[in-house]
């Protein structure tokens, strides 16, 4: 296994969301994952260097994990990431998906992707470009 990075992505996501996070990713990072917030918890604990959270997580604890993210003062200043994938299980409207993207903004969340949005606008190999970039630049790369 390869890793652009020798750093560490916790990525917060029910189970069944495990292999869409492979599709995107395969294994260009170190990853951990995590389905439930006291495991996320203990992730954090053990050190990681960026969080991604799914908007299902754990029941819809993505909130509650970023709340506890950002009021540590360890890892309080870790780049967040909150995802939301449109185009499989779930319809949303617009006025959910800008509610999610303001929660997360104010919540102190670094950024908040529509994967779903992304495909259908960009393709999915762009989309999984532009969401490498990203974590690349969270990283300092």
């Amino acid at each position: 296994m390869t890793h652009a990075s020798s750093k560490t992505l916790l990525i917060a996501v029910r189970e069944d969301d495990v292999a869409l996070v492979q599709s995107f990713l395969g294994d260009a990072y170190r990853t951990v994952y995590c389905h439930t917030l006291e495991e996320a918890k203990a992730a954090l604990n053990n050190g990681v260097d960026i969080v991604v959270s799914g908007v299902h997580f754990d029941g819809g604890a993505v909130f509650d994990l970023l709340q506890h993210v950002r009021a540590s003062k360890d890892f309080g200043t870790l780049p967040f990431f909150v995802m939301l994938d449109t185009s499989r299980r779930y319809s949303y409207s617009r006025a959910i998906v800008h509610g999610m993207r303001t929660a997360s903004r104010v919540l102190g969340a670094t950024g908040f992707t529509d994967l779903g949005g992304m495909i259908e606008k960009y393709g999915k190999d762009e989309a999984v470009r532009m969401l490498k970039k990203g974590i690349d630049a969270a990283f300092g790369g």
